[in-house]
């Protein structure tokens, strides 16, 4: 390469992005950026083998498929890696998948994201929500002390459907009913304790029942329950044996006895809504998956692509 070219790539390479500095840089290094994920995702393998189809521990390496080990169950016969059967089997482009781990951890939209990892827009979208399937399952499983509990309200979308169950509208319309209207509203139930610990749910209405179903066993009993003045959480916790401290908001009674509120889970909800505006709304159908990703970061002191990666290896090893 002659001085001129040499001066010339100089120059260029200040305008390179973050993820392709890295990239140039594991170049030069001659490290290769797909070997240290694959050994990261057999490690689960090593130390607890088992078949992905018959759960069987007999196992044993039966040649490659492409760079990754792959096995053969002595139970069932069948071959497998350890990616089956998990939801980043058949992805490709590892070595793109820390640095698109990475642009969910910004919360960067489908194409800004697809951009800085050089990826097809539609891959993007892919990835994005096989990434999203273990977030959307980590909930609390008990919460005890002074449990806050409140629903919102989000639009109901069917962004992205082919074919619609109603008249498509414009952004922006208003809803056709007053109220908790079911065609127009989805509600989201957030009960949260002091120590932090969240459990959301989607509900198709907000009712005794429904709570009782969803709630059942995952409140410790004795526990103080906070809510508004919305007449389901009554007969629900009179059901599972809780002290309930009614605030009568509309009243402006917002806090009992300096202690009792539920300022925690409206503040949530208030990051959680902010969060979503960059988004331009949120298809109904994949509301879950967003309110796990969400429910992870806020989760998380100093969220990162190593913690997302290591919630996949998680997810793949149950």
């Amino acid at each position: 390469m002659t001085p001129a070219k040499f001066k010339k790539l100089l120059s260029e390479l200040e305008h390179l992005t973050d993820t392709q500095v890295r990239r140039v840089e594991t170049f030069l290094k001659g490290d290769d950026a797909v070997q240290p994920i694959i050994t990261e995702l057999e490690q689960r393998m090593v130390d607890a083998p088992e078949c992905p189809h018959c759960h069987s521990s007999l196992i044993n390496r039966h040649g490659k498929a492409g760079s990754m080990q792959r096995y053969r169950c002595k139970n069932c016969l069948k071959t497998f890696t350890a990616t089956t059967d998990t939801p980043l089997a058949r992805l490709r482009h590892k070595e793109k998948w820390l640095d698109y781990l990475q642009c969910m951890n910004s919360g960067k939209v489908l194409r800004e994201s697809a951009k800085e990892c050089d990826i097809n827009l539609k891959t993007s979208f892919r990835w994005r929500h096989r990434f999203l399937q273990l977030p959307a399952t980590l909930k609390a499983s008990l919460l005890e002390g002074i449990v806050e509990a409140d629903e919102t309200l989000f639009a109901r979308s069917e962004k992205g459907s082919k074919t619609l169950d109603r008249k498509p509208r414009k952004r922006g319309m208003r809803a056709k009913k007053r109220g908790r209207s079911k065609d127009d509203w989805v509600p989201v139930l957030t009960v949260r304790d002091r120590g932090k610990h969240t459990y959301e749910a989607i509900l198709p209405s907000v009712s005794s029942k429904q709570l009782n179903d969803e709630l059942k066993g995952k409140i410790e009993k004795d526990s103080v329950l906070c809510s508004d003045g919305f007449k389901a959480y009554i007969k629900f916790a009179q059901g599972n044996d809780l002290i309930h401290k009614r605030l009568n908001v509309a009243a402006g009674v917002k806090v009992i006895d300096k202690v009792f509120h539920i300022q925690n889970v409206n503040a949530y909800h208030s990051r959680l809504k902010e969060w979503l505006q960059r988004f331009h709304g949120v298809a109904t159908k994949y509301l879950d998956n967003y309110l796990g990703w969400f429910r992870f970061l806020d989760t998380q002191e100093n969220p990162n692509k190593n913690n997302l990666f290591k919630a996949q290896q998680q997810l793949a090893g149950t």
